[in-house]
């Protein structure tokens, strides 16, 4: 049941990114609608991160994130802040990993 339900996010996570991406360019189109859409694409995409996020898959959570950001309902200088703040988050700790303390192995001397 649980490789079921694994390939039916997989299958969902890859249908779903082409699916926003095709609804992007139409937003544009129907101005009557325009904030009504770029919020469906944001929520989408938030709620697709989440997804990636719990299943470990943060090159995918990235991209997601990326994407509820461009289409937001924000203005473009807070959108350009917010990545910006994403990228700083995510630079401190992809170094905070890299740099945690490691467990120092003892030397056990036999000689006397």
């Amino acid at each position: 049941m649980r490789s079921v339900l694994q390939m039916l996010a997989k299958t969902i996570k890859w249908a779903s990114l082409p699916v926003l991406l095709a609804a992007a360019p139409f937003s544009g189109y129907a101005p009557r609608y325009e904030l009504l859409l770029n919020l469906a694409i944001c929520m989408g995409a938030a709620i697709l991160t989440q997804l990636a996020v719990r299943s470990r898959d943060y090159f995918w959570a990235a991209g997601l994130v990326a994407i509820a950001v461009l289409f937001s309902p924000l203005i473009l200088v807070a959108k350009i802040f917010l990545l910006m703040g994403f990228t700083c988050v995510a630079a401190v700790v992809t170094l905070f990993s890299a740099f945690r303390r490691q467990p120092v192995l003892a030397w056990h001397s036999d000689a006397k």
